[in-house]
């Protein structure tokens, strides 16, 4: 008898996820809820258990292929675990041969222990090892639980550089460091030709998604300046009652919370066009995304109900998730069901530009680096500190009344920004 998985639906419109690394082959023993590969999907990096104990028969698809809902994704047979043979010699006394397909695993016994215990470690964390050439085996990690962290496995990088004052280690060391790209850079430095990255996992599910969303929406986008001297005052004035429950106060949730406020006046700004039915959905709930970029692209956690809930509250939730968000750990569900998205790209030195609306979402904001300025006030040349804001629109949804409105009550929250700390009674 053998037990053949299909790929979930998970709902939220996903019907295709992307293997990106099988963590067992077949022969291989697995038990219930063991990790047996990686996935990804335009919301999330996870990893798929096993849904029953036995034998892996067969891998029904390559590392890389995409996989649609409801298509075959593992066979595993039942059975009791063959008991392990004697290693082979070698004739010249080396080790044996490792079996075909299990050079990147550990065969596990029936009761899921092995020779070698899996290490713990996030999917970024080994992708990230993966591209640096570190193995996982070994290591001792520092995280929660002897979890294994981006920084050990850096660590490890580091390690092995300091190994080339050794004639044994010069070279190994010499061919890791030319592997390593230059930090916060997607090029490898020092091309002599062209080189050819496959597009993969979260950058091709970006490019879909821009791909639809210029092809399907009409966008209208309209730029302004909010004077937002007061409310970064205020941010200052909040960061020690911050700190002192544990949150860190960026400028992000304030900007959560005033675009959910807008949102509620302008109530089409918060709806979205049905192709299908040929219908307008205007939302009853305010579910605001916020952009966070990682090393894959750009990952859209939610922030649920943001109109109803405290800063602090939306701050310390904004930290989770981009947390969360940065090690490809966020969950689905907290991926799902937002209305409106924004992004604030000012941290990176943006100024304006023209964001894309993520379907079926009706519109969304760009936030770029807010600056001092000169500025006119009561005929005098004053210095101002001013944020740009883009807001681009879905123009079958709403016309130029409904975006400079939406944009000046943004823009009049932004600057009075203590109307952001207050609660319904």
């Amino acid at each position: 008898m053998s037990y053949t998985f299909h790929l979930p639906d998970i709902g939220e419109g996903i019907a295709e996820a992307e293997i990106i690394r099988w963590l067992v082959g077949p022969g291989d023993q697995v038990v219930e809820d063991q990790p047996v590969a990686e996935i990804e999907t335009d919301k999330a990096l996870v990893e798929m258990p096993s849904p029953t104990t036995g034998q892996v028969a067969e891998l029904c698809a390559p590392e890389g292929a995409m996989v649609q809902v409801g298509e075959r994704l593992i066979v595993i047979a039942d059975g009791a675990a063959p008991t392990p043979a004697e290693p082979a010699q070698a004739s010249d006394g080396g080790a044996a041969a490792t079996p075909a397909g299990s050079a990147h695993h550990t065969p596990l016994n029936a009761n899921g222990s092995g020779a070698q215990k899996r290490p713990l470690a996030t999917p970024a964390t080994r992708r990230l090892a993966r591209e640096l050439g570190v193995s996982l085996d070994g290591l001792v990690g520092t995280g929660p639980g002897g979890r294994i962290t981006d920084d050990d496995v850096r660590a490890a990088v580091h390690g092995a550089s300091q190994a080339k004052s050794s004639p044994a280690g010069a070279a190994t060391a010499a061919a890791t460091e030319r592997s390593l790209p230059e930090s916060g850079s997607h090029q490898p430095v020092g091309l002599t030709e062209d080189q050819r990255i496959p597009v993969r996992g979260l950058r091709r599910r970006t490019a879909e998604a821009m791909v639809r969303a210029l092809r399907d929406i009409p966008h209208t986008v309209a730029m302004h300046h909010a004077d937002v001297g007061d409310l970064l005052a205020l941010r200052k004035s909040l960061l020690p009652r911050a700190e002192a429950k544990g949150i860190g106060l960026t400028l992000t949730p304030f900007l959560v919370k005033a675009t959910a406020l807008a949102l509620v006046q302008f109530p089409m700004a918060n709806a979205s066009f049905d192709d299908a039915a040929q219908e307008i959905i205007v939302r009853a709930r305010r579910n605001v995304g916020f952009a966070v970029n990682t090393p894959d692209g750009l990952v859209i956690p939610v922030v649920k109900d943001a109109d109803r809930k405290p800063l602090l509250a939306i701050a310390r939730e904004v930290e989770a998730l981009t947390a969360a968000a940065r090690t490809r750990t966020v969950a689905i569900e907290q991926m799902q069901e937002g209305t409106f998205t924004i992004s604030n790209h000012g941290p990176l030195g943006g100024n304006f530009g023209t964001p894309i609306i993520r379907a079926p979402e009706g519109g969304i904001l760009g936030f770029g680096r807010a600056t001092p300025q000169a500025v006119v006030r009561d005929g005098e040349i004053v210095a101002r500190t001013l944020l740009p804001i883009s807001y681009s629109a879905d123009h079958r949804l709403v016309d130029g009344d409904v975006v400079i409105g939406f944009c000046q009550a943004l823009i009049t929250l932004l600057e009075a920004p203590v109307q952001l700390l207050v609660e319904e009674g």
